[in-house]
Formats: C-alpha cells, structure tokens, sequence
C-alpha cells in the first residue's frame, strides 16, 4: 500500500486544490509531511492563500515591515501574516473583503488582499467637490463595493459627502446632499444614507436618476447620556419583514479630561419599510453585527466561535485633539458588545496603533 508521502505531486495537487477551502485547513494539510506542505504551497504559490472561514482583523502598519500586514484571526485568536506592500502607508477602508486604499498622491486602489489582484479607481482628487492636498488621509471614509455592478460607493471629503464610480470611469462623481453622511449601506436594491442630521435618504445608482436621494425617514429624537461617537446603518431581513437598523455608538471620556474617548454601550432602532414604524432593538438572535472602518455586516457562526447577539467593533472615532500629543492614534476603542446585558469585552488583546491605518475589519469571501 502506498504511503501519503509517496502520492504523485500532480495527484497532491488535485487533493490540496479540493481540500484547503479556508486558511485554518492549511496547517493540518501541511503539516502531513513534506511533499504535501509542498503541494500546499504550489496550490497557493501566486497569492496570500486562501480566505479565513471567518471575518479577521487586519491590524495597523508596522513601520519596522513595508511588506506585510497581519491579521487577526478570529476563527482561532491567531495572527496571519500576509505580503501586501501595495497597502502600506495608505489608508485602507474595506468592503465584501476587499480593500480600498488611498495614498498621498491621491491615487486609488481596490486590492484583494489573498489574491493581491489590484484594480485602479479614480484619483481621489477628481470629486466634484475639491479635497484639499494636505487631507489625502481624511480623502475616502468608508466604501461599499458591488462587485457585480462594477460600482464603488464612498464617503469623502471633510463634509462627507456621497460619491461613486464604476470600475473603469476615470472620475469620481458625486450625489448632492447638504448633510453630512455618517454612514452607507446597500440594502433591497438601494443605498441607504445615514446623514448627520438623522434623516434616512436613500438612491438607486443604476436608475433613470442615479445623482437623486429621496427621503426615507427621521430617526425619532433619542434622549443620550453617553457622546455620541459614530452611527452606522444596515439593513436585516427577519423572514417577515425588511428592516433599516440604525446603531448608536455611545461612549465617555475618561476621568479627568484625557482625550482618549472610549464605547460605553449602544443602540440600535430598526426602521420597517413596509409600515414606516421604529423599533428598539434588543436582540439579535443568533447574528452577529460587524461595525467600524469597514462596511457594515453580518454574519451567523454556527460553531460558537462569533458571539451571537453581539456587536463587534473598532476604533473609528478620531477627535480634533486626539493626536495632538503624539500620540499613535486610533486602535485602543475596540472590542465585543453584548446586547443581551450590554457588558463589553476585548477581541484583540494586544497593542495596534496607528492615524493613518487602524485596524478594520476583513470580511471573508
């Protein structure tokens, strides 16, 4: 009877090919012997491998290594490292696990980050609206990519307003609001806005009159005891209903005026498209909410791993005088909120600073 180590290095290869599905099968395939570590290796030789079976944490540039980033992998609390010297020293916004980066000199990139495949976007100084020079970090806010449409949404500029392109246009275009856009999402064949001043507008790009936002809804007035340090909106399906939910990120200063902010609790309204009604949202069932730099999803992890009924989050709030002692930036507000007693734990334990690159999520593909 033939030994594993002596099957064909072409039979090896239909086997790793089949088989490493997700990043967390590729230790125990390579580590079967030497010829199939080495087929491991042939299967994945032109990229970073593949995807993580769940969403990962790509953390913040290390100054010491332009080549490569790391994940944290939330499948099994274990960093990965990656080669990716397309994104360093660029801000990195992510959406469906891809990356969108900007540089310097305004250039725009959406990169794979497993394959390293690498489509060119528009400057990100060709919006109707000039971004200044010197704001080239503060250029793009958060993306949602639809790959199937070939179109790329953002939000820019210093008044966050609502842009997009399709892959291939040579120029961004711009959606006129006169609010500031918190945050976007595509949800029932539309994007859906969340403006600064609690209106819901919502657009079809690929209509008769992509550039028009129409009003959907008012968030009711909210009694805070907390700062209110960012807001996001996603849409949910219940098996019944179709649903907007708007997130309240809460949070506090700390004790004697340091500027440090950090989450407190949220809250989360959920607005029905069929009635107009809002609601309090207490429960989640078994979903599981990813917030932060990155576009807004959810997941459903049978194996127990992801915490249902939770909210994961980042750093994403950047006040005026955040930086202004030196300090390495955003990185330190992160963790897992619980709906059910509204208690809050860590994710990542250790250390990832950084203005420029903090740390966001990467959705699996």
């Amino acid at each position: 009877m033939m030994e594993w180590s002596e099957m064909l290095p072409e039979v090896l290869d239909i086997i790793a090919q089949k088989y490493i599905t997700c990043y967390e099968d590729y230790p125990s395939f390579a580590g079967v012997c030497k010829s199939w570590r080495l087929a491991a290796a042939r299967t994945h030789h032109n990229s970073n491998g593949p995807p993580s079976r769940l969403p990962s944490l790509m953390l913040a540039d290390k100054s010491d290594d332009q080549e490569s980033r790391e994940l944290f992998l939330l499948s099994n609390k274990s960093i990965r490292k990656i080669q990716l010297p397309e994104a360093y020293g660029k801000v990195c916004k992510s959406s469906c696990g891809w990356l969108l980066t900007v540089g310097k000199d305004f250039a725009s990139q959406l990169i794979n980050p497993l394959s390293r495949e690498i489509i060119n976007l528009p400057k990100a100084d060709t919006f109707p609206v000039a971004i200044h020079p010197l704001n080239w970090d503060i250029a793009i806010h958060k993306v949602v990519l639809l790959m199937e449409s070939k179109l790329v949404l953002v939000i820019y500029g210093c008044y966050e307003k609502l842009g997009f392109c399709h892959i291939g246009d040579n120029k961004w275009s711009s959606i006129e609001q006169h609010e500031c856009i918190l945050d976007i999402t595509f949800y029932n064949g539309h994007i859906y806005c969340l403006e600064l001043n609690r209106v819901i507008r919502a657009c079809n790009v690929n209509g008769k009159d992509p550039t028009v936002l129409v009003r959907v809804a008012r968030i009711p007035e909210l009694v805070y005891d907390q700062y209110v340090f960012s807001a996001y909106i996603v849409g949910l399906d219940d098996g019944e209903r179709k649903q907007l939910l708007v997130i309240i990120k809460e949070g506090i200063y700390h004790e004697g005026g340091g500027p440090e902010p950090y989450t407190k609790s949220f809250q989360v309204l959920a607005y029905d498209l069929e009635t107009g009604g809002w609601s309090k949202v207490k429960d989640f069932g078994t979903k599981t909410l990813f917030v932060g730099y990155s576009s807004s999803f959810w997941i459903e992890d049978t194996t127990g791993v992801i915490k249902g009924n939770c909210i994961y989050y980042t750093d994403d709030f950047v006040g005026i005088d955040e930086f202004a002692d030196g300090q390495e930036g955003g990185g330190k507000d992160m963790g897992i909120y619980h709906l059910s007693d509204g208690t809050i734990e860590p994710h990542f334990a250790g250390e990832s600073l950084s203005r420029v690159t903090p740390p966001i999520w990467l959705q699996s593909m």
